[in-house]
């Protein structure tokens, strides 16, 4: 028995209908799907914007001199692994001795020197170094070359090494000393 033309065609109409509500529907979940996807998109934004312009603000602050108190053991492990980093052997490190603080007259700094020495070291590893240096710390504010002195080992004047003695310093916001100072010079 076969079927009529009239009913097949209402056959095709209707698989062609189902094929098409199919193809709606499939196409509306999709679509609510990249809609979910966007929004939590949109959202992520909101939190990477939010987290950028905190550590911004952070990045523009200075350090308070609380946060800032790092040990002597600490100071020398992070030189001598700057040191290491360049290609200078602990055999050349000499000296790494922190110093005092040192109030910043006038303002509410304090600078926190430490003297190294280091003995027998190509201008390139000394530059490495002291790049490195400069690059550590929190927020990126390492220390600074504040004094360098650079002589030729003895025997070796003509040579490419070198005896290098330096003041690298830090400086650390410190409203409190600054506080001190103002108050003792009122006296």
């Amino acid at each position: 028995m076969t079927a009529s033309p009239a009913r097949r065609r209402d056959l095709s109409a209707a698989v062609i209908f189902a094929a098409l509500l199919l193809g709606v529907v499939l196409g509306w979940q999709r679509l609510a799907q990249s809609r979910a996807a966007e929004n939590e998109a949109a959202q992520d934004l909101q939190l990477c914007r939010a987290a950028v312009a905190r550590i911004e603000a952070l990045r523009s602050k200075p350090r308070i001199a609380e946060q800032d108190q790092t040990d002597t053991t600490d100071v020398s492990r992070r030189l001598e692994q700057a040191a290491g980093g360049a290609g200078i052997g602990s055999d050349r490190i000499e000296r790494i001795e922190p110093e005092p603080p040192q109030q910043v007259a006038g303002t509410a700094y304090r600078r926190k020197p430490v003297r190294v020495r280091l003995e027998r070291v190509s201008l390139q590893e000394l530059f490495t170094f002291l790049h490195s240096v400069a690059a550590d710390g929190t927020g990126g504010r390492g220390r600074r070359v504040a004094d360098i002195r650079l002589s030729a080992p003895r025997g070796e004047e003509a040579g490419e090494r070198w005896n290098v003695e330096a003041v690298l310093d830090s400086l650390v916001y410190d409203p409190k000393s600054a506080a001190q100072a103002v108050s003792l010079v009122d006296r």
